[in-house]
């Protein structure tokens, strides 16, 4: 008897490639009826999409909901892109079990969501443990704990090797965690993994366990085959589907987003915003200033790439400020010494990364572009350094509102190791409401 697991994952919102797909199992559905089970690993909802951020992610839902969804887990972006009562009736309406060992609320022992569920099929049971990423700065911040996810595989496979027949890891941990564990836990037939974007067209062999994962922005969708032989698990198999080969569906989804946050309007008469990438302008200047002002900081630094859309002035909506400032990114408050102030003041005047094109952390533009700084004076001649128009001391501590991207240890490694209090859940657009004033 064949058994079919259809999983997707990283979707982010590329709902046209996502409407194939849900067409494509709404037709696996009817063929192979109860002997199917589709999964999703989560960052599936990217607020980057008008629809996503005019629901919160429940339009997301809904479409798992038409896709047939049977269990997800979540991503960092369902869990760090909302706020904690977002995230806690983001599923309220959903059709489908959710899973997620390792995601507590502050202060709680127990995971707030259920850490695996248990389904038979003809017979055979299967047991679904549901696992997330720790990006625990973020997570704690938004009033949640994210804890060791090994930890919380291992207790779950201990909990679950004696009731199921079948044990598949629904993993949002990246490609070397999943190897990892899949060394780890042999007890395991199948890891399905997400997270780092990484596809596996047959896929992986660890040991005994077989890794399926069906890359990003639904360009795949993964099918794995396990073929049993009464309750024996005999044989299994992985391929990739390419929705480029899927029948072409309409997408009406980005229009009806825009149109609901073209409702909300943040201020009329508004100046308009240029995209310069290699110089700067008047709001990426006031943006720079509202950051540094929101995160009562002594300084501030961003980058022009920030603004990924051109705005012409007029009625600025929702939908407009979103188009200007689509990304997911927070802003953080970091401690550093007047030296390490300077080093990342010279470092940024280098503009290493303004040609280059930015994928992740947050960032839902494309080139970066040049560094533009708030309350920093130099005077190259004497090589000095101001801050509030008095000389940075190098052995004293100053404060710095930046983004969160920054903090991954690729723009500024220094910054890893820093104290720093990230301040959430503010978008930056959601800063820029705040100022509108200023606009």
């Amino acid at each position: 008897m064949e058994i079919k697991l259809f999983h997707t994952n990283d979707i982010h919102s590329h709902l046209y490639n996502y409407l194939k797909i849900k067409n494509y199992l709404t037709h696996q559905k009817r063929r192979y009826r109860e002997r199917m089970v589709y999964l999703d690993l989560g960052d599936h909802v990217d607020r980057s999409h008008p629809y996503t951020e005019a629901t919160l992610g429940k339009g997301n839902v809904n479409l798992l909901n038409q896709a047939g969804c049977d269990i997800a887990t979540i991503g960092n972006n369902e869990g760090i892109t909302l706020e904690i009562n977002d995230l806690k009736t983001l599923y309220d309406d959903a059709d489908f079990d959710v899973v997620c060992a390792n995601l507590l609320e502050g202060g709680k022992k127990e995971p707030y969501f259920k850490p695996y569920v248990i389904k038979e099929i003809d017979g055979i049971k299967f047991g679904f443990i549901g696992i997330t990423v720790e990006f625990t700065p973020f997570y704690k911040a938004l009033g949640w704990n994210v804890s060791d996810a090994f930890e919380w595989v291992e207790r779950c496979v201990d909990q679950l090797s004696c009731q199921v027949d079948c044990l598949v890891l629904m993993s949002h941990l990246g490609k070397y965690d999943d190897e990892t564990l899949a060394n780890r836990f042999p007890e395991i037939d199948v890891i399905l993994g997400s997270h780092t974007h990484h596809h596996f067209e047959n896929g992986e062999t660890v040991g005994s366990v077989l890794i399926g994962a069906a890359g990003r922005f639904g360009d795949y969708l993964g099918e794995i085959t396990l073929t049993f032989d009464g309750k024996a698990l005999v044989d299994k198999s992985a391929r990739l589907i390419d929705t480029d080969l899927l029948s072409h569906v309409d997408d009406p989804y980005y229009e009806h987003g825009r149109d609901l946050m073209r409702e909300n309007i943040i201020k009329w008469n508004t100046a308009p915003v240029p995209r310069h990438l290699f110089h700067t302008s008047r709001f990426i200047s006031r943006l720079a200033y509202m950051i540094r002002d929101f995160t009562d900081a002594d300084a501030s630094i961003i980058h022009t790439g920030l603004i990924a859309k051109s705005f012409e002035g007029g009625t600025l909506s929702e939908y407009e400020l979103h188009k200007v400032l689509p990304h997911p990114i927070n802003v953080v408050k970091i401690k550093l010494t007047g030296r390490e102030l300077k080093e990342i003041f010279n470092q940024s005047m280098r503009h290493e990364f303004r040609d280059d094109i930015v994928r992740g952390m947050g960032f839902r533009g494309d080139i970066f572009g040049t560094f533009v700084t708030d309350n920093i004076g130099y005077v190259e001649s004497k090589r000095t350094y101001y801050i509030d128009g008095e000389r940075i001391k190098e052995s004293e501590t100053y404060t710095l509102g930046t983004l969160d991207m920054y903090t991954f240890g690729r723009i500024f490694p220094q910054f890893k190791s820093a104290k720093k209090i990230y301040m959430m859940p503010e978008f930056l657009r959601d800063i820029v409401k705040l100022y509108k004033e200023d606009l």
